[in-house]
């Protein structure tokens, strides 16, 4: 009998047109593994009978997953992830005078609920099935980037789906191949205040982030007779705030400039860029991969760091509010080349 080899594994996703309405095969290979964890919601009622029993009936009354996902980011497939965690339904623009780079935007609908669900597979194709779990929908993406580490840009997906099916492994799509990895060495930060975001570039001095952007995702529940099943019916949304953490050298200039608008409780417009490979050039301007946060707040969370034990840092987060010029709290955006999710 056939083991489950890890290094054999697959993992698969597809958005889904329907909610909850499971797709056939995958549309994209994943890069990253998908782990699908099973939980089964048990009714024990504590009967009188006598005895140190505590059980004597159990009855299941919901069936519930959750699923994760985590690796080193590439650019192919972050829009993707943008239409299940920021907007759905994206479509890219082309840079000025370029011929092969595309921008995709994900900036938030925040009057309605526009995001993507996805079918999902995980599993070693070589066993008679696999496991597939329709309406799989984000709760929170997370990104680190640490321009002292070896590794590249990581990203971290997790989420609820319906409790999974086994199935016969599917016919998957080919990996995607023209993304690409982003250096944490490369990565930029812009800090404005009264200038539009994007103006002003700390340089010398950015050390590492990290991202934690939540959906505000939750399961419904509806009754649906003694044939609806035990998962739950639909998804709803509500209120959520991005996060940005930073972590800056501190030196003269920081000091009269990124400190003090914290020190003084100023409104911040923020835009951190995580940079890749070059594209091409258009227009004079260099382009690259890239994937990018602008969020709008004031400091949180202030705390002093060290720089390999010898230079003072400092770290502050930004809670994501309103800016009326955007028209949402934050957004996220990436620069590749394909023309197509």
């Amino acid at each position: 009998m056939a083991s489950a080899e890890i290094a054999f594994e697959k993992f698969g996703v597809a958005l889904e047109s329907t909610r909850g309405t499971a797709i056939t095969a995958p549309t994209h290979s994943f890069p990253w593994p998908i782990t699908i964890d099973l939980e089964r919601i048990r009714a024990k009622p504590e009967d009188a009978r006598g005895t140190l029993v505590r059980n004597y009936r159990t009855k299941a009354t919901q069936a519930n997953a959750t699923w994760e996902s985590e690796g080193t980011i590439d650019t192919d497939y972050i829009p993707l992830i943008l239409q299940m965690i920021s907007k759905g339904s994206i479509t890219p623009t082309t840079p000025s005078g370029a011929t092969s780079a595309r921008l995709w935007t994900a900036t938030p609908t925040i009057t309605s609920d526009d995001l993507k669900t996805a079918t999902l597979w995980a599993g070693d194709p070589n066993l008679t099935t696999v496991r597939r779990a329709a309406f799989g929908m984000a709760e929170e993406f997370t990104v680190e980037s640490d321009a002292g580490s070896e590794d590249g840009a990581s990203g971290k997906l997790s989420g609820f789906c319906y409790y999974p099916t086994n199935v016969s492994a599917p016919t998957y799509a080919s990996a995607l191949t023209t993304g690409d990895i982003l250096i944490p060495g490369a990565m930029q930060l812009w800090i404005d205040t009264s200038s539009a975001i994007g103006t002003t570039e700390v340089t010398g001095r950015f050390l590492k982030t990290s991202w934690t952007i939540p959906t505000g995702a939750t399961k419904k529940r509806y009754a649906g007779g003694p044939t609806g099943g035990l998962n739950f019916t639909k998804a709803g949304r509500g209120k959520r705030a991005a996060k940005a953490e930073i972590t800056v050298e501190l030196n003269d200039t920081s000091l009269a400039a990124e400190y003090a608008n914290f020190e003084a409780d100023t409104t911040i417009k923020m835009r951190i860029r995580l940079n890749g490979g070059f594209i091409e050039t258009a227009s004079t301007v260099d382009l690259y991969h890239y994937l990018q946060l602008d969020i709008y707040g004031k400091a949180e969370d202030f705390g002093w760091e060290e720089v390999e034990g010898v230079n003072r840092a400092f770290k502050v987060s930004i809670e994501s509010t309103y800016d009326s010029t955007l028209g949402a709290d934050f957004s996220l955006s990436s620069q590749n080349v394909r023309a197509t999710v």
